[in-house]
């Protein structure tokens, strides 16, 4: 298919009548209408773009490599000026419907680094590329026809109408959007499968051999998951949901549809968990989209309700509970910020704040107001702001008005203040009344700034069973009588990880000095440089000794790095971790030292590609196939928040 032929067709059908978009558009929305042709085998791209405007100049921005054949109103040629490379000025002398045409080859882009490319293998036409005429509105109603040729398929912004039956062997497809402010497509050589659910289409689009192992695993997946948020944040908003297959090495989320790698596909944790936080973007991010002048709440949220409510499900909330204030314990100070300054990233520090911190929030709001209203909060955020714009004032109103009470003073210190609470028990005893018993005593925050809105679980353990309380900690300290059936023996704060906060004493993990910008490198032999700048987030500096209290990556052979740490007079490897395994990565307890090292230079490469993933881990054990064997966390050495009592 020539580039001239897409151009000729797209013209005719640009001239025509425009389908009008569907009732759920409101009036007051621009709409668009676009068709458009790909040859994905030539990188070739012509579309044609209607759209209403007021009389007026009107500038648009167009990628310079792409041709700008007419403007038109009716069949009027405007005045069309070129301002600058890829910026477009065009004069309208009267309020018209107007249709903008443009075509040519897209730039040659490599799908592992370019942003903007359409290859046979595969095509990424995002946002913010100017691929398509870009008018200044904000949001407008879509409605896109496009065809590819035979053996290609596409995925865009929003509903699958339909799949018309195209002539000339090319394949083509109908989609809509309701209110958008971005419109993104991506192609491929891809087999389509398709399941449904609750009326929702749920398609994959793989590549064949990924289509016949993995397709039918997603597709049940991703219906679970939509029958089960649905129930919690309301209806999904598309009547179709596509999972595609993509050359990048990406997890991507846009309205309607997910970009996953083929390289990650078939990974076998990846429908259990990064699926799940995708398919959740749909309300979050992509349907109900973010006001990022106030700050990104939607990962927070997302990594709440999808990813840790499957962990929950399994038994495993407790842990990752852990995991994030682990996380955030070794989060260096100059890191640290505030979670309304959080905008995006989903590595290191930027993870840590967004994602844990948000997700803690969330999960203390949950706490603090039950399981009915915070579900009912999230609806009505769903009601309220799907297809528009939501910033933490509209969540915090939202949640305020299902708990029935003003949750502003919760949320304003999250937002607002870096760092963390840090709570301590005092003065805990206990003395028989009458028949039964009374546990008192103080819990208070030890941090130098000022107090946090707590509430604090507190669990005592007696002769006959454990007892779960809250205690209210909004100010520097509050006292606690607690009445008891039998005498205590123990009580602990916050066992479980419920409270945003900083640990009291955190065993060292790998983000001890991976997230660290003053680690330095202790390399036992050349070359190893960039294997260490591939686990830390900031070029280290060369060590010349060790000091158990500056962060270290010890890095090298199995044999030099036990040699090394024996001169040093390092603390011994827990558990013989210096020769376990082919590979292995553990940090030293009472330090603030991590070591790598391999039996060759293949392991070592193995084990830094895996470590990416296991920066909350203290150790890591893999065999001679780079598969992990063995992984973990130290037990604190110490728990101020736990006294036993005689």
């Amino acid at each position: 298919m020539t580039v001239s032929r897409i151009r000729s067709f797209l013209v005719t059908v640009a001239l025509a009548a425009a389908c009008l978009l569907p009732a759920s558009a409101t009036a007051d929305v621009p709409q668009w209408r676009m068709s458009l042709d790909l040859d994905p085998e030539a990188g070739g791209i012509a579309g044609a773009l209607q759209l209403d405007l007021p009389a007026g100049s009107h500038e648009f921005r167009l990628l310079d490599a792409l041709d700008l054949q007419a403007a038109r109103a009716g069949d009027t040629v405007l005045p069309t000026t070129r301002v600058a490379p890829g910026r477009y000025r065009l004069e309208l002398p009267v309020d018209a419907g107007i249709t903008v045409s443009w075509g040519g080859t897209l730039p040659d882009g490599d799908p592992m680094r370019s942003r903007l490319f359409l290859t046979a293998a595969g095509g990424f036409l995002p946002e913010g590329t100017d691929w398509y005429p870009r008018f200044e509105q904000e949001s407008f109603a879509l409605r896109l026809e496009a065809r590819v040729p035979e053996g290609q398929r596409f995925v865009a912004t929003g509903s699958l109408r339909g799949e018309p039956v195209s002539s000339d062997g090319l394949y083509s497809a109908i989609h809509e959007h309701p209110r958008t402010d971005a419109i993104v497509i991506a192609t491929g050589p891809w087999a389509e499968r398709t399941l449904e659910t609750n009326g929702v289409q749920v398609r994959t689009l793989f590549r064949d051999d990924l289509d016949a192992a993995h397709a039918q695993n997603y597709l049940e997946h991703s219906a679970k998951y939509l029958r089960m948020f649905s129930e919690r944040a309301g209806p999904y908003p598309y009547d179709s949901f596509t999972i595609a297959a993509s050359p990048m090495p990406v997890g991507y989320a846009f309205p309607g549809f997910t970009l996953l790698g083929e390289r990650v596909i078939p990974l076998p944790f990846i429908p259990r968990t990064s699926l799940a936080h995708e398919l959740m973007h749909n309300w979050w991010g992509t349907g109900v989209r973010i006001d990022y002048a106030t700050g990104n709440w939607a990962e927070g949220l997302t990594t709440y309700m999808a990813d840790y409510h499957l962990d929950e499900l399994r038994g495993e909330g407790r842990s990752i509970r852990h995991r994030w204030l682990l996380d955030l314990a070794w989060l260096p100070v100059e890191e640290d910020r505030p979670l309304e300054t959080f905008q995006g990233g989903n590595q290191g520090s930027n993870r840590i704040v967004g994602y844990n911190r948000g997700a803690l929030l969330f999960h203390m709001l949950r706490e603090r107001i039950g399981d009915e209203a915070f579900d009912a909060g999230t609806r009505k955020i769903s009601d309220r702001h799907m297809f528009d714009v939501a910033g933490w004032e509209d969540l915090i109103r939202a949640f305020s008005d299902a708990a029935g009470r003003d949750l502003d003073f919760f949320f304003a210190p999250w937002l607002e203040r870096s760092n963390l609470p840090e709570l301590a028990l005092h003065s805990v005893k206990q003395e028989k009344n009458g028949s039964g018993w009374v546990l008192s005593g103080e819990l208070a925050q030890a941090q130098a700034a000022a107090p946090w809105p707590l509430h604090v679980p507190v669990v005592v353990e007696t002769d006959a069973a454990q007892q779960r309380h809250v205690v209210e900690l909004d100010t520097r300290r509050t006292r606690f009588d607690l009445a008891l059936d039998a005498p205590a023996q123990a009580i602990t704060a916050d066992p479980d990880f419920d409270v945003l906060r900083r640990l009291p004493d955190p065993p060292p993990i790998l983000r001890t000095v991976s997230l660290n910008p003053h680690t330095r490198l202790i390399a036992t032999q050349d070359g190893l440089a960039p294997f260490a700048r591939a686990i830390l987030e900031h070029p280290p500096e060369m060590a010349g000794a060790f000091d158990p209290q500056q962060p270290l990556l010890v890095m090298g052979s199995t044999d030099d790095v036990i040699r090394w740490l024996d001169s040093a007079g390092a603390p011994k490897a827990p558990e013989d971790l210096a020769r376990r395994g082919h590979a292995r990565m553990w940090t030293l307890p009472g330090t603030r030292t991590a070591v790598v090292s391999s039996s060759d230079a293949e392991g070592l490469r193995n084990l830094v590609g895996a470590l990416r993933h296991h920066g909350h881990r203290s150790y890591l054990v893999q065999d001679a196939n780079g598969r992990t064997t063995d992984y973990g966390v130290w037990e604190s050495e110490t728990n101020p928040l736990r006294i036993e009592l005689d």
